[in-house]
């Protein structure tokens, strides 16, 4: 199954964001600076194993290449 994860964009020169995603709290598959790159404010993940609660986190990236801080966490069961 995947997810699909959709957020606002924050105020300021943001050219992209990098996804993220593990299968505890705060606790990432992907370590910063590695999360998936897209440029829209949505994503779909590739297929996750099922029986697993995932946790997803977005970070804004700059033309300069800084990432932000973690976004606020959210959730989603894989069945």
């Amino acid at each position: 199954a995947t997810a699909s994860l959709a957020w606002g964009a924050p105020s300021g020169t943001v050219t992209g964001y990098r996804v993220y995603w593990g299968t505890a709290p705060r606790t990432y598959s992907q370590q910063l600076g590695t999360g998936a790159y897209v440029t829209q404010t949505s994503y779909i993940t590739p297929v996750l194993p099922t029986g697993h609660t995932y946790y997803f986190a977005v970070t804004a990236v700059d033309s300069a290449g800084n990432e932000s801080a973690y976004s606020n966490e959210g959730s989603k069961q894989i069945n």
